[in-house]
């Protein structure tokens, strides 16, 4: 998936104007085969007016404290099941996704369910396109193109059981508990 980002902002006299327009690559990680995540727009604290579009770039952290937001989107293959190829170097694809992804990997703090994870996040879903399952425990949820989903700080995972990809929106918020 292509995905273009617009920033708006002021120029130096406080006139509104385009101060970014280009494309996002995506971030891949080995431990999360086939999966694609644009960080589109990613701030640690939101505040406006914006006159430099570095001020979206990537953060320190994939997953925002509060009250910090992420942007972006979330490509999901079919059949994705998380559990490692036989034989493959978990220690370079975690450090890989720490690379990548930093602080991800710590988040999936669940062995008995691949692809759970837990975040201190209020996390705001739209499915674009394809299916989603979205698993934790005993619940699932199926979600199809157009569904939202507002997921708390529960622990889940997300399965694309289609035979499509998966393009699922986000928008990421720092909470408190």
């Amino acid at each position: 998936m292509k995905v273009r980002r617009v920033v708006m902002g002021n120029d130096a006299q406080g006139k509104t104007t385009v101060i970014e327009d280009g494309v996002v690559e995506p971030t891949t990680a080995s431990l999360l085969p086939g999966v694609e995540i644009h960080r589109v727009w990613e701030l640690d604290s939101v505040s406006v007016p914006v006159t430099d579009a570095a001020t979206g770039d990537k953060k320190a952290t994939f997953f925002p404290a509060n009250p910090g937001v992420r942007f972006g989107f979330l490509t999901v293959p079919p059949g994705i099941t998380y559990v490692p190829e036989p034989g493959a170097d978990l220690e370079a694809a975690a450090a890989e996704m720490e690379e990548k992804l930093p602080g991800a990997a710590a988040t999936f703090a669940f062995p008995d369910q691949p692809g759970a994870h837990a975040t201190q996040t209020v996390d705001y879903i739209i499915v674009l396109s394809g299916e989603a399952t979205m698993r934790v425990d005993d619940i699932e949820v199926h979600l199809k193109q157009g569904d939202c989903l507002i997921q708390n700080g529960n622990p889940h995972a997300w399965f694309n059981n289609g035979t499509e990809p998966l393009v699922m929106g986000f928008a990421l918020c720092g909470a408190t508990t």
